[in-house]
């Protein structure tokens, strides 16, 4: 019922990204039994029927996928359309680049600065730019109209919130195959248990590929291609959009 609270986007690029992190520590709980224990069993009810749960999971990725998102941008010199829309930003394509800008303006009501502006000012330019763009994204709401675009913008944002978190999943890893390791080792003995199960062995196992998966799969480069996935889809919606107004300015001019 909880997750039903979740729009789509938060569900695929936040709480997937959140449960991903903590595989190990369920694989943990499962393993040495922790839910069986009263309080741990009371307190985990709470959160499940109350939806705090998952709440709490999708505001933890969103906080360090944003902050991870203003390092991304610092070292690739802006967000890709920022990039993209610079009159001083070499491009292989100049007129798809007049195209896009002509298209953003229209599209926003606002005047991108001029080369002569752009360079006499950067950080005025690229303000200009990303107003624009804010108003674009606002105008393309409608998931049905632009769901190539939301798509994008959904995956962009699993990439994005997987990299944020990745060393929070590194550490869970980590340390829920320790917590296995030293049961097996110092505690099972104790409390008259096997040292040495299937499902010991499965924990261990299943805590450490989590942490080999997160070593490898997020990376700066899957961010960035998701990045320009989303913001060419954004620049040629702003296309559709300037054209669809052209073309309800030439209806009018025609029936009126």
């Amino acid at each position: 019922m909880s997750v039903q609270i979740l729009n789509a986007y938060e569900r695929r690029a936040r709480l997937v990204p959140g449960v991903l992190a903590i595989v190990p520590l369920i694989v943990l709980f499962a393993v040495l039994g922790l839910r069986q224990i009263p309080a741990i069993s009371y307190v985990l009810g709470i959160l499940a029927v109350a939806g705090v749960g998952p709440v709490l999971i999708v505001g933890a990725v969103r906080n360090f996928g944003r902050a991870v998102e203003q390092r991304l941008w610092e070292s690739w010199g802006g967000p890709p359309t920022t990039a993209w829309l610079r009159l001083d930003t070499p491009t292989d394509d100049k007129d798809q680049r007049a195209a896009w800008r002509k298209a953003v303006e229209v599209v926003s009501g606002l005047t991108l600065l001029s080369l002569r502006a752009e360079r006499r000012d950067k950080a005025k330019a690229d303000n200009a730019i990303r107003r624009a763009i804010k108003s674009v994204r606002d105008k393309t709401r409608d998931k049905e109209k632009f769901e190539l675009l939301f798509f994008e913008n959904r995956n962009y944002g699993y990439e994005r919130n997987i990299y944020g978190i990745r060393w929070a999943a590194r550490g869970i890893s980590l340390l829920s195959a320790l917590t296995l390791t030293s049961y097996m080792v110092w505690v099972a003995p104790l409390v008259h248990r096997p040292q040495v199960s299937a499902g010991n062995i499965f924990g261990v196992t299943a805590c450490l590929l989590c942490f080999v998966g997160w070593l490898v799969l997020p990376s700066k480069k899957r961010v960035k291609s998701a990045a320009e996935r989303y913001a060419n889809e954004l620049l040629h919606a702003a296309v559709t959009l300037q054209g669809e107004s052209g073309n309800s300015g030439q209806s009018t001019g025609i029936t009126s």
